[in-house]
């Protein structure tokens, strides 16, 4: 058995393979996700009055944005206990694991719905011209981070300079805006690595780009200490692990849309109600195969309650989005990256679907 860890990640063909996607849905090209399902979003804007009792189930392809693992497992939860059937929904849950962008999977209509890691990612995937909305996030507060060794703790920016950090390229970027987000110019030194965090261990790197609910919990059960450190506790907020869909899509499927929000709601409820109950369906259901280990990925479920609730959720549920988060300071945190027409920024967003928030406009 193994751990599959989780990093943050872009591939360098990111820009490139959107926008030959873009041009393939101006030219109307039929595209179909790297390693995923081929259906694709056939409905029209009648397609919502179509879903009455007795209707055959409208059926909907997610696309996560890594493997199958506990990270993911309120999906399965509303999946396995029939919270999607009882709208009227077939969920087909694409693993994402050799996908190199879902944001070009779900633009070029292999997906309907799926997940962008972050807010900077749904920026540059829409600038590019791919028409995503985001309609909930699972993280209020990013899990992205930086570990390293219990003899170094870090607690702001100044503490990274100079430092010999182990990441991708993706990742590369990323640690340049957290600087720029601080309004500093980089200053550290780019040590490629892969999606384990064993360098540091070894003394190759001083510093490790992780999911802190991921590399951290896997080395602590290993017996190896360390410590980790949010991108938002270093002064870059954003919401992470963003649910998007086409704006195309949702106009046309609203009711679809807002129906799996509210069941993917009452799964994640039940996932972190019971997380061992949770993983036990990970692990022996949709992400069999893939070696998972039950302790690492009950302590990787167990560190990501926190950062999925906030005092914004408490009120209107997990999944949520604050719109006046988006424009604030999100979106200065944004902006302090070099990213221009922020003031467009809430046209990629709708956080009015979720019941609860419905009810609070």
């Amino acid at each position: 058995m193994q751990s599959v860890s989780r990093v943050p990640r872009k591939s360098h063909r990111f820009a490139r393979h959107l926008s030959l996607v873009v041009a393939g849905l101006l030219l109307g090209t039929t595209l179909t996700a790297c390693g995923g399902s081929s259906s694709k979003a056939t409905g029209d804007a009648s397609a919502d009055a179509s879903r009455s009792a007795g209707a055959p189930a409208t059926t909907i392809s997610f696309q996560l944005d890594w493997v199958k693992n506990s990270q993911y497992s309120g999906f399965y939860e509303a999946d396995n206990k029939g919270y999607y059937a009882a709208d009227g929904l077939k969920v087909n849950i694409l693993d994402g694991g050799n996908v190199s962008s879902t944001a070009s999977v779900i633009a070029g209509g292999g997906a309907q719905l799926g997940i962008v890691s972050n807010m900077a990612r749904l920026y540059d995937a829409n600038k590019a011209g791919a028409g995503l909305v985001a309609v909930g996030a699972i993280y209020q507060t990013s899990p992205a981070g930086i570990m390293t060794l219990p003899s170094r703790k870090i607690t702001d920016i100044d503490q990274l300079k100079g430092l010999r950090i182990g990441t991708d390229a993706g990742g590369k970027a990323d640690i340049n805006a957290l600087f720029a987000a601080n309004g500093q110019s980089p200053d550290w030194t780019f040590v490629p690595v892969g999606y384990d965090a064993a360098p540091l261990f070894k003394g190759q790197i001083d510093a490790y780009y992780c999911y802190v609910n991921s590399q951290p919990v896997t080395y602590d059960l290993k017996g190896e200490k360390s410590n980790a450190v949010t991108f938002a506790d270093l002064g870059f907020q954003s919401y992470a692990g963003l649910i998007v869909t086409t704006k195309s899509y949702l106009d046309s499927h609203r009711q679809v849309v807002a129906d799996f929000l509210a069941d993917s709601q009452k799964g994640w409820a039940d996932a972190l109600a019971d997380p061992a109950g949770a993983v036990a369906l990970t692990i022996g259901h949709y992400g069999k195969g893939l070696g998972l280990e039950q302790d690492s990925e009950l302590g990787t479920l167990k560190a990501q309650v926190p950062l999925m609730e906030s005092t914004y959720t408490k009120s209107h549920g997990l999944l949520a989005m604050d719109p006046s988060a988006i424009t604030g300071a999100m979106a200065d945190a944004l902006k302090a990256t070099g990213r221009t027409n922020i003031a467009g920024l809430p046209a990629s967003y709708n956080a009015t679907l979720l019941p609860s928030s419905q009810a609070s406009q």
